[in-house]
């Protein structure tokens, strides 16, 4: 706020504890602001001007004369500053008289063009003035803009103040200090009174420019629509197109002789300064030696960077020379676009192609802009730093017979020097890159008003998909991380994810197809040819996985700084997952695990190795269940396997038989049995055997010892039920009884009344349905 800028007077005002009598009253403000400075007819405004003129005249001769009573140094110092405020309101009186004097903005002259064809001169004439008229609304529509922003900031203002101004005016103690609220409230009421007078007349020029940026918009395209451009026109712009590019390449070499000669006289300079903080790190004990040194110091200093202004300077000099030739190139291409497409020629390419340059001339001038404003704050930087190095280097006088400060006022003279030329470099070429992309915009758009629908609808969907490719590719290809030297983008990662997907499914396909030819046409089992194609096919898919990093620009030799890194993580949270990885690929080097294998865990765990994978293996129990078992527990632990070397497994079915039967007939019909189960195999090696186990407490015990083959084998709760089926077949065919169990039962004691009972029972039979024996066989003795 502007109250900010007199705060600087308050201080001083509060220290005079009195005030004359002399001192007339304070006006009254009756309102924050202040309309008849800016309403009503200009005489009554004119009118009101010299009413205030008069009531601040009034005050500048009572502070003037209170200031000539005052004695004291402070007091003077608070009246010379309010007497500088209130003589700054008549000047802001002037300016408001002077604004309402003044007449509206001219209206802009379309030029005339003249009868058609026209000729590329009436053209240029015409586009320079579309150009004009358009930087005209610019400056408009921003005065017009920043204007109503100020307005509605002041009247906030006033609005605060006014009731400041009014306690301050009825304390004595505050009477200073409502004198320089007073000039605020009228210093701000003047400025809003002259935003006010200029608001209509900006809305009626604007109204005027907008209409003026139609017609010299209409004009250009007629114009343009009927070019007469000949051959000789394109030729001769082609001549001072190489006649620029060859006044380009001397101007280029003898700035790039000065670029390399600034860059030797930096060295010199930075050896110099190296040099000079060297001798002011070491002990001197003389001051004005240590003080030159220091002198010496900032000049050096300053003769880097002037080095440094000088070579950017000298950048911004050859991109002018580049924006003058890209700017007839530009002519020369749309002249020959134009001519083309009078023969049938397809000017879209040509529109795409400047559409992007365009964009880049934008892009370009914003980073012009950003680099002028640190310059214009380096500027004032370097003006305060001056002051305060040319006061030091002023205290030190002349030494030696060199006057050091002439040597360093010239260098800060050439330094700041050279930072105006290259500021004025910036300016220069934000002004060129402004102009040639609003001359490409607008060329642009006559060519593709020119074009019919289709050809247009090709030029819109080129640009539209472009935009959004690029925009796309900016998130597609922001660095996320940086590994090594290698940047990891997002679009590095979605092809490595879409080359991981397809490698894996050929791997998929390759491997089931190389297992399927191999079980066809060689004698490898089926586990051996599992544990062959799964250790081809990781070891395949490590050697796609590194090719795949390769072709994104990743170092494959830094992977072993990844797994040094990961080798913390694997020695603790990874550990179980290493170790069973390890013991994936121990069994399927060993194979003494394969898949076809029945095996039986210590866990209780029985069935058929399904899979063997690099983490864990597969077991189908014969309930159906597919169990996951980690690759460690198969190497670290005890696992009894049905098939290590062959597929002969021996069974045991145990059976028993009554005491009544002829154990060589049981023998022989147990074998007869045991040869009707399809799963029984026998040779010299392998033979049936019939055991005659022992004596059981009911039965007579004996045990079938046949042989089978495993992988012919579905379940094995299956199996002994065919034997028992065939058992019991045979057994009912010969009469031979299964015994069931029996108890004898011994009763040493018993008292006389049960004895009774149980004789009674025993005398008649037929009424109690008991003969001696339970429903179950089972004989009673009774003793």
């Amino acid at each position: 706020m502007r109250i900010i800028r007199f705060s600087s007077f308050s201080l001083l005002l509060a220290v005079l504890c009195f005030f004359s009598s002399a001192h007339a009253e304070l006006p009254d403000i009756p309102a924050p602001l202040e309309t008849q400075l800016y309403q009503g007819k200009a005489e009554e405004i004119v009118v009101f001007i010299g009413k205030r003129q008069t009531q601040v005249d009034g005050l500048i001769a009572l502070i003037t004369t209170d200031m000539e009573k005052k004695k004291e140094e402070k007091e003077t110092i608070v009246f010379t500053a309010l007497l500088e405020l209130f003589q700054g309101l008549s000047f802001q009186l002037k300016n408001l008289q002077a604004e309402l004097a003044r007449p509206e903005f001219p209206p802009m002259q379309v030029p005339a063009p003249g009868s058609p064809p026209y000729n590329l001169a009436v053209f240029e004439e015409v586009v320079s003035f579309q150009q004009k008229v358009a930087r005209q609304l610019g400056l408009y529509e921003e005065s017009l803009g920043s204007g109503e922003a100020r307005i509605a900031v002041l009247k906030d203002e006033l609005t605060a103040l006014l009731p400041l101004y009014v306690q301050m005016k009825s304390e004595d103690g505050s009477r200073y200090q409502a004198y320089e609220n007073l000039a605020h409230i009228l210093s701000l009421q003047h400025e809003y009174a002259i935003l006010q007078l200029k608001r209509p007349k900006l809305n009626k020029a604007l109204t005027d420019v907008r209409g003026v940026v139609k017609v010299a918009s209409s004009l250009a395209e007629k114009v343009f629509g009927q070019l007469r451009i000949s051959k000789d026109d394109i030729t001769e712009l082609k001549k001072k197109v190489d006649a620029l590019q060859e006044s380009h390449v001397s101007s280029l070499a003898r700035l790039n002789a000065e670029h390399l000669d600034l860059d030797k006289q930096s060295v010199v300079a930075a050896s110099k300064l190296d040099k000079a903080v060297t001798a002011m790190g070491l002990e001197v004990k003389d001051d004005m030696a240590a003080s030159a040194l220091e002198s010496e110091k900032e000049r050096l200093e300053l003769v880097l960077e002037a080095i440094s202004f000088r070579q950017k300077a000298i950048i911004q000099e050859k991109m002018n020379l580049d924006l003058a030739i890209q700017g007839l190139m530009f002519k020369q291409e749309w002249l020959t676009a134009y001519v083309e497409m009078s023969t049938g020629g397809k000017p879209a390419a040509f529109v795409e192609q400047w559409r992007k340059k365009g964009e880049e001339l934008t892009a370009k001038k914003e980073e012009l802009v950003r680099d002028l404003s640190l310059a214009t704050q380096k500027r004032a930087d370097l003006t305060q730093r001056l002051v305060v190095m040319t006061n030091k280097v002023g205290a030190i006088g002349r030494s030696g017979g060199r006057d050091l400060q002439t040597i360093f006022a010239k260098q800060a003279e050439k330094t700041t020097g050279n930072l105006d030329v290259f500021i004025l470099g910036l300016s220069n070429n934000i002004h060129d890159l402004s102009q040639l992309h609003e001359e490409i915009e607008f060329v642009l758009q006559l060519q593709l008003n020119r074009m019919d629908s289709g050809e247009r609808f090709l030029s819109w969907g080129l640009a539209y998909l472009t935009s959004k490719w690029e925009q796309v590719s900016t998130i597609l290809f922001y660095p996320l991380i940086t590994i090594g030297e290698t940047a990891i983008t997002l679009i590095s990662i979605c092809k490595v994810l879409v080359l991981v997907l397809i490698g894996l499914r050929l791997l998929k396909v390759i491997r089931r197809k190389t297992a399927n030819l191999l079980a066809e046409k060689t004698a490898m089992t089926p586990g051996a040819v599992n544990s062959m194609t799964t250790l081809v096919y990781y070891a395949a898919l490590v050697v796609g996985i590194l090719i795949i990093l390769s072709t994104i620009g990743f170092n494959v030799s830094q992977l072993g700084m990844i797994f040094g890194a990961l080798s913390v993580g694997l020695g603790f949270g990874l550990q179980t997952i290493s170790n069973n990885f390890v013991s994936g690929i121990i069994l399927l080097t060993e194979q003494t695990i394969q898949v076809g294998d029945y095996v039986e865990l210590q866990t209780g765990v029985t069935g058929e190795v399904r899979k063997i994978s690099i983490r864990a293996t597969v077991v189908r129990t014969f309930d159906g269940e597919d169990v996951i078992v980690p690759n460690s527990e198969l190497v670290s632990s005890r696992v009894n396997t049905w098939t290590y070397e062959d597929n002969w497994r021996r069974l045991k079915v145990p059976f028993g038989v009554s005491y009544d039967s002829d154990p060589a007939e049981v023998v022989r019909l147990a074998e007869e049995a045991a040869r009707e189960v399809k799963v029984t195999k026998e040779d010299s090696a392998h033979p049936l055997r019939i055991f005659f186990e022992g004596f059981g407490n009911n039965s007579l015990d004996f045990s079938i010892r046949p042989w089978c083959w495993m992988h012919q084998i579905n379940a094995q709760t299956g199996m002994i039920s065919d034997y028992y089926f065939a058992l019991f077949r045979k057994f009912k065919e010969a009469g031979i009884a299964i015994p069931f169990p029996q108890t004898d039962l011994h009763l040493k004691s018993i008292s006389p009344e049960v004895l009774a009972i149980l004789q009674q029972i025993a005398a008649a039979p037929s009424q109690t349905g008991l003969d001696g024996t339970d429903k179950k066989g089972e004989e009673q003795n009774v003793g």
